[in-house]
């Protein structure tokens, strides 16, 4: 089923334009760091990176996200890194309201600490709608900003 201004909610998706065309094996290299987090997997299939998570630790720069794809897309003239990234946390916030409210509308003797409750994840909803996909850019960018060459280390 396909609901692409519902999916909105709780789905990042942008593009990153790359400076210097790489390889998308050099591109997952220099991120590679973002993926090896503890309770996350990840696999590579030509120009596409898959990833999940279960259970992030605090410490993990994505751990909002529980899975998504990254691919690079490369026309001959340039390149960029593309992504789609699924956020229960944005979901889970954007719902907390509607029920908080409800409840509010229920319950008349806990109406204020319901609005309280309410206004808090609206807030939280809003700012984190608008700070995850920054960070996450900003995260691609400083990954693949160094200008030395990535090399792969062979297994001993």
């Amino acid at each position: 089923m396909d609901l692409p201004f519902i999916d909105r909610i709780w789905r990042v998706r942008g593009s990153l334009a790359l400076d210097v065309r790489r390889a998308p094996r050099d591109v997952f290299a220099r991120l590679d760091h973002l993926f090896r987090a503890v309770g996350t997997t990840f696999r590579i299939d030509g120009d596409t990176l898959a990833f999940s998570k279960k259970d992030p630790i605090a410490q993990d720069r994505m751990a909002i996200f529980n899975h998504g794809a990254l691919w690079v897309e490369d026309n001959g003239q340039s390149a960029e890194l593309r992504y789609d990234l699924n956020s229960p946390t944005l979901q889970f916030c954007f719902f907390l309201p509607f029920l908080f409210l409800g409840i509010a509308w229920l319950l008349k003797e806990s109406r204020n600490p319901a609005f309280v409750f309410a206004g808090i994840f609206t807030v939280l909803y809003v700012v984190g709608r608008i700070l995850e996909p920054w960070l996450i850019r900003s995260a691609f960018r400083k990954s693949l900003a160094d200008v030395e060459p990535v090399t792969e280390i062979a297994p001993v």
